[in-house]
């Protein structure tokens, strides 16, 4: 719909490998083109590439096979040692029964804090093996290069702030939807550009079609969740907004320069957030039993390590 909207691929998209007009190309090239463009979430290589994508790979086709092989071979070592702990630990994560299992005050927050921060490494390293396993498909069959196919995560020590972690080190894969959109709404709106009613418009306007998107995913699970990821995104939306004026108001009393200190502020905060706010995402999938069943069909974690690990205490 955003392609036969908002603007034509055609006319409006052209890789910048490749100069001059692609509406008089012939129509086989235009087609392939058109598919490209399509699948191209991000626009890598085109004069309208999404903002915030990691630079191209410099090296060999080689090189970036052997990169991404390690990557996603390491993942899994790493989504194995972590399902295993989720899973001999479900207690934890199981909204109907966790409180019980958690001490009160602060060292209660802390250790909630942990589990949730292990789940969300989770799903952080899942995306990152399902697309590198993607590109060593894509780049190892020479239909495209290296270059096509930068990383699908920005670098983390950008995470300072959460729009910063949303903008930059999150994958920006809906973001030239998203992106669109805002600025449609902003010029239906006659919101002066530049400002910050501008800005937070189409921020609320991403998290709300995000969080929309992601209502599709909860219909996988049944219709009587329907709704329910949408609160995350709409308060993530909400924290921005939040973390926007904070920052607005330490500048005009003095605050112009990002320092060191203020630098591991904005961490603390993003993680206090996120191991937080990511319960609103993360427990209904658990009460709906996503979760409950292992990922990996054979997990060397649980079927030698944990074994070898466990001591029978009447020895």
């Amino acid at each position: 719909m955003l392609f036969t909207w908002l603007l034509d691929a055609v006319k409006d998209v052209h890789y910048l490998r490749c100069p001059g007009s692609m509406a008089e190309r012939p129509l086989w090239t235009r087609f392939w083109h058109s598919l490209c463009v399509l699948h191209n979430s991000r626009l890598v290589g085109t004069n309208a590439q999404v903002a915030n994508v990691p630079p191209p790979f410099k090296g060999t086709r080689t090189q970036y096979l052997l990169r991404r092989i390690r990557e996603v071979l390491g993942g899994l070592v790493m989504f194995d040692f972590i399902e295993t702990f989720i899973h001999s630990h479900h207690h934890l994560y199981d909204p109907s029964r966790n409180d019980a299992h958690f001490p009160s005050g602060l060292l209660g927050y802390f250790e909630r804090s942990a589990c949730m921060a292990v789940w969300l490494v989770m799903t952080y390293i899942v995306l990152k093996i399902s697309y590198g396993a993607l590109t060593i498909v894509a780049v190892g069959t020479h239909l495209w290069s290296a270059e096509d196919w930068p990383d699908i995560y920005g670098d983390l020590s950008d995470a300072y702030t959460i729009r910063r972690l949303w903008g930059r080190t999150w994958h920006q894969v809906l973001r030239r939807h998203f992106a669109h959109w805002g600025n449609w709404t902003v010029n239906t709106l006659n919101v002066p550009r530049g400002t910050f009613l501008s800005s937070q418009v189409q921020v609320h306007v991403a998290f709300a079609l995000s969080g929309l998107l992601h209502c599709i995913g909860d219909l996988v699970v049944g219709k009587e969740v329907f709704g329910h990821s949408w609160k995350f995104f709409a308060a993530n939306g909400i924290a921005i907004t939040f973390e926007d004026v904070v920052i607005l108001l330490a500048r005009r009393i003095g605050f112009r320069h990002m320092t060191r200190v203020t630098r591991v502020v904005g961490y603390v905060w993003v993680c206090l957030w996120f191991t937080r706010s990511v319960r609103l995402y993360q427990e209904w999938m658990y009460e709906a039993g996503i979760g409950n069943q292992p990922a990996l069909p054979y997990s060397p974690t649980k079927e030698i390590l944990v074994p070898y690990m466990w001591v029978d205490p009447a020895l």
